[in-house]
């Protein structure tokens, strides 16, 4: 298995290979450690790690590929931690998802924090744009919530996914996109209500009011007669787990209903 860190601070190779024998359960002369344009390498190591030098906030990438021969053989989550504790030094591993300036920090001084990783100028720089907590080592970096990872991480929608599925067998997928895509929205907001906000436990109130305005466009939204009756029956199947999930507030005489509800408790900070 293989996966890549970036080191954020000073190390040396012997502590590096010190530290992912133990993490790797081999001995240190089953770690190969050696910079990217070194050839003459040991490449039968149970632990290859191939260091190239990055300027910025990143000091070095570390390509890690570890072997069946490897008595462990962690995740890049879980080697991150354990180097950024041996090391003491930052260390960022890439999130789940499609976004390239998604990262995960394990600091060696508490837990890991989202951080947000952009390229520098130079080809080999590469700067930590924003943490969402403060990292000691770190201190010259914003720390600043990261709410556009929460829309790439995908929940599903099946009540949708259902009517989707039913106008496609009737040939009517490609005219009724607007409304699936709406439709898919509207009952992905109330899934993250459901399962606690993932990914991170929170969301911005702007999302949830954009939200809302989605339900707007629905409710003006017209099918077919075909699938008029399916379209209403998710739609109030969807709306009843949104109230199940919200609480009124004061009303607003010029608003619809959903506007005059907020989530049981409110996520945003």
């Amino acid at each position: 298995m293989g996966y890549d860190l970036l080191v954020a601070g000073d190390i040396s190779f012997a502590r590096l290979s010190a530290s992912l024998a133990r993490i790797n359960e081999v001995p240190v002369e089953a770690v190969d450690i050696a910079e990217e344009d070194v050839e003459d390498r040991n490449w039968q190591a149970a632990v290859l790690c191939t260091c190239a030098p990055r300027t910025g906030d990143i000091t070095w990438s570390l390509d890690i590929y570890v072997t069946d021969a490897a008595g462990a053989q962690p995740s890049a989550a879980e080697a991150a931690e354990e180097l950024a504790y041996e090391l003491r030094v930052p260390i960022l591993y890439a999130a789940d998802g499609v976004r390239p300036s998604a990262y995960w920090l394990a600091a060696p001084d508490g837990p890991r924090t989202r951080a947000r990783v952009y390229d520098g100028l130079d080809d080999d720089s590469l700067i930590i744009d924003a943490v969402e907590r403060p990292v000691a080592s770190l201190p010259h970096v914003r720390v600043e919530l990261q709410p556009e990872v929460i829309k790439d991480h995908v929940v599903p929608h099946p009540i949708a996914d259902a009517f989707d599925t039913g106008v496609g067998e009737l040939g009517l997928g490609g005219g009724l996109r607007y409304v699936t895509t709406r439709l898919k929205a509207w009952e992905a907001l109330t899934v993250r209500m459901a399962s606690g906000w993932p990914p991170d436990g929170w969301y911005p109130r702007d999302f949830y009011d954009h939200d809302l305005e989605v339900r707007d466009e629905l409710s003006r939204a017209s099918v077919p007669a075909e699938v008029a009756g399916s379209f209403q029956r998710a739609l109030e199947s969807i709306d009843a787990d949104f109230r199940a999930h919200t609480r009124e507030v004061a009303a607003d005489p010029g608003g619809e209903w959903w506007w005059r509800r907020v989530p049981i408790p409110e996520p945003w900070p």
